[in-house]
């Protein structure tokens, strides 16, 4: 009778028992892993945690994984956190440890370094500081965060055209950051917009944007010094820059750079006139950016702007305003700005008719000086509350020795006292504004 031997059978099951224990603990090194991984993205999602569970639960999450670098990452950013917040010197060693072992564990990641650096900076360490951000530069030369990281440590250490080396290559990745960069090139330069310029080495739309930053800290001839020294500038750059120094009030400088590039569709002044588009023949947009020579009409509750083709006074159409307004505030329906010379008399014609016009406050057309109305400000009567025919008006002003540009609107005060109702119609067609000769 044959006998069949059972040891081969009992070797495969301690070694189907050893693979099954095998797998389980690789299986349960996976499910503590991934716990604590996802902790810690909850600590770095949640920045309002309070600082004690904020590191609570990073300790837990390292606990879970550590032989995970990014956790020791994650928690050596939570500690420094807040040690920050809190002058905390016992966290922030905690902090230099964790990110120290991190940076250990993995020191192909820019992203331990950059911390790690951040957190020498911070602990005073500016020599192991300096060479931590510049390993992370090394792993990730393209990226914003490290140049970033470092020009402000070199900042701090008064390495100031060191520093700036680092911003410009920070901002050729990020541009949005510019006006951050700015703002720190105007404290170290004392506010030298020519030293600022040269400085960040900016091309195209954000030197564009440096020029119009410029204006908005007044440093208009800065501005237009910069402006001027560089050819082949975009339809958008002027767009940009002329429309930061229109709401600065330099008008001559506004009209000087938004003139000084071909661009598409470029409004003209009519024949015989300075205005632009006077009697609507051409497409009116609402919301207009332009500043010169186009009727700005901007949206406004309780008003309806159209064109009427029923009986105009010049050309085909003539522009309509429908009146619904309840709300007592102050409002311009429409608007153009043209460029004109100072102490110089000037003629606005145009033809008026209401229908139906019932309002509890003065409608007025009039001429203002585009930088300060109370240089100047030639208002016609207001409208009346009723309904008239067609009616030609004229105003005549004399420009100040300063006005560099008028605007021509059309606005309602409010009343005083609300409520403040509008209703009804006005028709406008055929504006005209000559220079009177002497």
């Amino acid at each position: 009778m044959a006998t069949i031997s059972v040891r081969p059978i009992i070797i495969r099951l301690l070694l189907l028992i050893l693979a099954l224990a095998g797998f389980g603990a690789l299986s349960w090194l996976v499910v503590r892993s991934a716990i604590g991984d996802a902790v810690m993205n909850a600590v770095a999602r949640t920045p309002d945690l309070p600082s004690e569970d904020k590191l609570r639960w990073a300790d837990l999450a390292t606990g879970l994984s550590e032989s995970d670098p990014l956790s020791h990452l994650g928690r050596g950013g939570a500690y420094l956190s807040v040690a920050t917040e809190e002058q905390n010197e016992q966290f922030l060693a905690t902090a230099l440890a964790e990110l120290r072992e991190a940076t250990k564990m993995n020191p192909e990641d820019y992203r331990t370094w950059l911390a790690f650096g951040r957190a020498l900076d911070r602990a005073g360490l500016q020599n192991e500081a300096r060479q931590a951000l510049e390993s992370s530069i090394k792993l990730a030369p393209s990226h914003f965060e490290p140049r970033w990281a470092l020009g402000n440590h070199l900042l701090r250490k008064g390495e100031r055209d060191a520093a700036f080396a680092h911003f410009r290559q920070a901002l050729a990745g990020r541009q949005s950051a510019l006006p951050l960069v700015f703002d720190y090139a105007w404290d170290s330069f004392n506010g030298d917009g020519r030293a600022i310029a040269s400085a960040l080495e900016l091309n195209g739309e954000s030197r564009s944007q440096m020029i119009a930053l410029l204006v908005g800290r007044n440093r208009y001839a800065d501005a237009m010094s910069i402006w001027r020294e560089t050819a082949n500038h975009s339809p958008a750059e002027a767009q940009q820059v002329s429309i930061a120094l229109f709401y600065a009030g330099q008008m001559a400088a506004a009209y000087e750079v938004w003139n000084s590039v071909q661009m598409p569709d470029r409004p003209t002044p009519d024949t015989g006139s300075l205005l632009s588009n006077g009697s609507f023949e051409s497409q009116l947009m609402l919301d207009a950016k332009t500043p010169f020579l186009t009727w700005r009409i901007g949206p406004m509750g309780g008003v309806k702007v159209s064109v009427d083709r029923k009986a105009p006074t010049d050309g085909n159409q003539a522009l309509r305003i429908g009146f619904d307004v309840r709300e007592n505030v102050p409002q311009t329906f429409f608007a153009q700005t043209v460029a004109v010379k100072p102490s110089t008399t000037y003629q606005l014609s145009y033809s008026v008719k209401t229908e139906e016009l019932i309002g509890w406050s003065m409608l007025t057309l009039e001429a203002i000086d585009a930088a300060d109305a109370g240089r100047l400000r030639a208002t016609n009567a207001p409208l009346p509350n009723k309904t008239t025919e067609w009616k030609q008006e004229q105003v005549k002003f004399t420009s100040t020795a300063k006005t560099e540009a008028v605007t021509i609107r059309f606005q309602r005060q409010p009343c005083p006292d609300p409520p403040c109702l509008l209703t009804g119609r006005a028709l406008f067609d055929g504006f005209k504004l000559t220079e009177v000769a002497k």
